[in-house]
């Protein structure tokens, strides 16, 4: 299946059955929206469904043992991921130590020193009393 952006699959692990419909619903459901509410929204609702099914994938493997299945869905996901993350121009929250973007975007940085604050033009009655009189 190929999209506007080219082939889906390039790339990605084989993953079980169950887990190629499912990621090949969310593509579906993602280029639906894409034309309905812009491709922005549409990622981060295909980035939401895609992290929830790689979450309960990870809880498989967890509770079940290691399996070969799950490991190659958890691959799979994993890329299909990837893949959106980068269409969309997002990071990945996992990729920033806070997994908050918004404090990282800002520049900001824990413990770093501000600059001193500038004036707007107007001085203060205290400096326009010391200064020269008229």
């Amino acid at each position: 299946m190929d999209t506007e952006l080219g082939p889906i699959f390039t790339e990605v692990p084989e993953g079980s059955d169950d887990i190629i419909d499912a990621v090949a619903r969310i593509e579906m459901e993602r280029q639906e929206r894409a034309r309905e509410v812009g491709n922005a929204a549409a990622c981060a609702a295909a980035l939401r469904d895609l992290r929830n099914l790689h979450a309960s994938e990870k809880e498989a493997l967890r509770t079940g043992g290691p399996s070969e299945e799950h490991s190659s869905n958890l691959a799979a996901l994993a890329a299909e991921i990837r893949r959106v993350e980068k269409m969309s121009g997002s990071t990945s929250r996992a990729s920033t130590p806070e997994g908050d973007k918004r404090a990282s975007s800002a520049g900001a940085q824990p413990g770093a020193q501000r600059a001193p604050a500038r004036q707007n033009g107007r001085q203060n009655n205290a400096r326009r009393k010391g200064g020269r009189q008229r």
